[in-house]
């Protein structure tokens, strides 16, 4: 071993990089799973807009990625219930938890002027709506804005349905849906849309039977558009024998529940949805693929920096 050191020196330094480099990695997986803990549906609030449209749909008979059953969805704006006309089903789920303090966010909301004109800076309403702000801005710090946030004029954050987020409406895009908050007694409406925004690429359903005015919580759900060419290419290869498939888009959520007046439980969940009958009028026979486990898996690697980006905008 000794000689092996000795005589070869860049396979020495080549190992050791690795070794800390996996060191690193295992460190940095292990911080990121503490405080960015992952959760089932049934973890979620009751009145959850992505928990309502995953228990209240027609189950599918294929396990997704995430969760021990999946739903089948409607295209937009889904008003039909007939099986046949489902066209896409949730593919992959992930939820991740973290309790913080409640002053965080009204901290945040404070130094960057998002607080309400009426002041109500300790209402979930608002600050799930902080919550979506800091999520907003500690993405932008990240490298991926280099690669997928093409437009440079978008408007100044705002909570009405349609908004543009991030990204670009002709390729990979944000959008918000609406909010919900349990003691308001307000519930997400996707026919509040706008006729002129992005269509999302399914249904979603109101949580207005799901709201638990027990609990004060409140969330606020983007949706969001893969590029067509990534979604074509890979339907083509697919087609072809590829066991995969490529989610079309999907649904994010940001809940913030009062624990008691000091902490406050942040939920961050994303669910991505996958087309059933790629390249066809919806007759063929439904295709089930989904993306492989390893790129599921850093997906959910993703969501917990994108988490913990987050925590960091608001100094937790």
């Amino acid at each position: 071993m000794t000689n092996i050191i000795l005589n070869q020196p860049r396979l020495t330094g080549t190992l050791c990089l690795i070794a800390a480099g996996s060191a690193f990695v295992y460190l940095g997986k292990r911080r990121l799973n503490r405080l960015c803990s992952r959760v089932s549906v049934t973890d979620l609030p009751k009145s959850s807009a992505c928990r309502n449209l995953i228990e209240s749909g027609k189950r599918t008979p294929e396990i997704p990625w995430g969760m021990d059953n999946s739903t089948v969805l409607s295209p937009w704006p889904g008003s039909d219930d007939n099986s046949s006309s489902k066209t896409h089903w949730i593919s992959s789920f992930v939820a991740l938890q973290s309790d913080i303090p409640i002053s965080a966010l009204t901290n945040y909301a404070r130094t960057h002027k998002t607080d309400e004109p009426n002041g109500q800076a300790h209402d979930t309403h608002h600050l799930a709506q902080t919550l979506l702000a800091a999520f907003v801005n500690g993405r932008a710090t990240g490298p991926e804005t280099w690669l997928l946030d093409k437009r440079e004029d978008l408007p100044r954050l705002s909570f009405s349905p349609g908004t543009p987020l991030f990204g670009d409406p002709k390729g990979v895009g944000a959008f918000l849906l609406g909010s919900w908050s349990s003691t308001r007694g307000i519930a997400i409406q996707p026919k509040a849309l706008p006729f002129d925004s992005p269509r999302p690429v399914s249904e979603f359903s109101s949580n207005s039977e799901a709201l638990d005015t027990r609990a004060d919580a409140a969330g606020t759900v983007m949706y969001w558009k893969a590029s067509d060419s990534l979604i074509n290419a890979v339907d083509r290869a697919a087609s072809y024998g590829l066991p995969w498939r490529s989610m079309q888009g999907g649904f994010q959520e940001y809940i913030v529940e009062k624990l008691s007046d000091e902490t406050a439980r942040v939920t961050y969940i994303t669910i991505e949805c996958t087309n059933l009958h790629p390249g066809s009028n919806g007759d063929a026979e439904r295709d089930y693929k989904k993306l492989p486990r390893l790129i599921y898996e850093l997906h959910v690697l993703y969501a917990q920096i994108l988490l913990y980006k987050t925590l960091r905008q608001l100094e937790v």
